[in-house]
């Protein structure tokens, strides 16, 4: 069967949810009929009043290319909000692309021009961090494989600057890290402090501060998530194998195929059900942010039948239909995105609970169990325990650099301690509240 779609720009004019019900009046004689009944009984001929939509629709609107007048001319803090709505969900520079002629309000058109300009300058600077930093690392033999926010900047988007984001993931071969260490430090990079190990961590992050003042982060990828289960669903060799060039980056950038875009996406966007993610240092816990589902739209939109295929294929074969089904179906709510319809079924007709699926619809402990088992053996179960309650020496006192004492061994109590409470604490919020009466 085919999985033949129609290709999509995201521009397309669509039409809005119907917001009310038409009345229908019986008929009543004439010696019955008054002025109220008559009203009712032709509701149908008048124009019902669109509902007010959510700032979150209206964003959707936009994106979607309607026509979206604004509708809150009577509240004045309404334009700050959506702009901050705006710009947690990361569409703030889409949002500028699309309202030229808009009738919205002067202010927030100034901010998201304003925010559109920044984010332009730092993606021209992060450019040519990513060009040189990608040269560098070919010289010595490696090509990473781009994945999410920047390969489909640079793969999907008219514009780069359109695909806000805060760093760049990569991948590279599980035996490169230590040479790409020593390349990244060599280039100007200093690696972000964190807990690593052989089981406990399968990244690290790189970040370089320009003489501009503009800071650059890597994030590092040796496997493709730090969840022992997750992480072998992909490997590097897997995605180099069928990765594409990404020539509006640089020579050396190789992004992730299409296909694995597309599955990495909504695979990415199922891990935010329990992690949250950042906008300037403030923690947002929402797994349907919408550029995430706007990259979903966008790659949607550009799959062919064949490749269609193998989305279904390679779903099945990682247990992640029922995961890229809602991610599917969470963007085309909103941008109304066209799915063949076979995919739809295909992804659908999962039997059994998938691991995956398990995994990343459950909570923080049943998540931390189920790495605990992925370990397999004793002895690799052992070692991840250690790893993580014993980082290294050089992790613990600078992280707790302001510690009054400095002694390894009260650091590793303090560090316990202070999990049981922060596990205590989120039990705790994770608990029914229910509203005086």
């Amino acid at each position: 069967m085919g999985f033949g779609g129609a290709r999509q720009d995201g521009r397309q004019p669509l039409i809005l949810r119907a917001g009310s019900v038409l009345c229908h009046a019986r008929a009543l004689g004439p010696d019955r009929m008054t002025p109220r009944t008559a009203l009712r009984q032709n509701a149908h001929l008048a124009q019902p009043s669109p509902p007010v939509p959510t700032a979150e629709e209206l964003i959707c609107a936009v994106l979607r290319g309607e026509h979206a007048p604004w509708r809150w001319r009577d509240e004045p803090d309404a334009a700050a909000r959506l702009f901050e709505q705006a710009n947690a969900h990361g569409v703030c520079a889409l949002l500028h692309s699309r309202l030229a002629s808009a009738d919205w309000p002067p202010s927030l058109l100034q901010s998201l021009r304003t925010n559109a300009i920044e984010l332009a300058m730092w993606e021209t600077r992060h450019q040519r961090v990513l060009a040189k930093t990608l040269a560098g690392l070919d010289a010595i033999g490696v090509r990473p494989v781009l994945v999410k926010g920047t390969a489909l900047a640079y793969s999907l988007y008219a514009d780069a600057a359109l695909r806000t984001r805060g760093d760049t993931d990569l991948i590279i071969p599980f035996d490169a890290q230590q040479k790409v260490h020593a390349a990244l430090l060599a280039l100007g990079f200093e690696r972000v402090l964190a807990v690593s190990g052989e089981f406990v961590s399968y990244q690290a992050s790189y970040v370089q501060q320009t003489s501009d003042g503009s800071s650059h982060t890597l994030d590092l990828h040796w496997k493709i998530n730090n969840s022992e289960l997750l992480s072998r669903l992909f490997t590097y060799d897997e995605l180099a194998h069928d990765a594409e060039p990404l020539p509006r980056l640089c020579a050396h950038a190789l992004g992730a195929s299409r296909v694995h875009a597309l599955l990495l996406a909504c695979m990415h966007r199922s891990t935010h059900k329990q992690n949250p993610y950042y906008v300037n240092g403030e923690a947002h816990h929402d797994a349907n942010r919408l550029i995430w589902l706007y990259d979903i739209h966008l790659l949607a939109g550009q799959l062919n039948e064949g490749e269609w295929e193998q989305v279904v294929r390679l779903a099945d074969d990682k247990g992640l239909r029922a995961v890229c089904l809602e991610g599917m179906q969470n963007a085309q709510a909103r941008f109304h995105t066209k799915y063949p319809e076979a995919v739809l079924q295909g992804l659908a007709m999962h039997s059994t609970p998938e691991p995956p699926a398990l995994y990343l619809g459950g909570g923080k402990l049943r998540q931390q169990w189920m790495d605990f088992q992925a370990l397999g053996s004793f002895t690799r179960q052992l070692r991840f325990l250690r790893e993580l309650v014993f980082p290294s020496a050089e992790y613990m006192r600078a992280h707790y650099a302001a510690s009054p004492s400095t002694w390894l061994s009260w650091l590793y109590i303090r560090r316990a301690l202070g999990g049981v409470v922060k596990r205590m604490r989120a039990r705790t919020a994770a608990e029914p509240q229910h509203a005086d009466r």
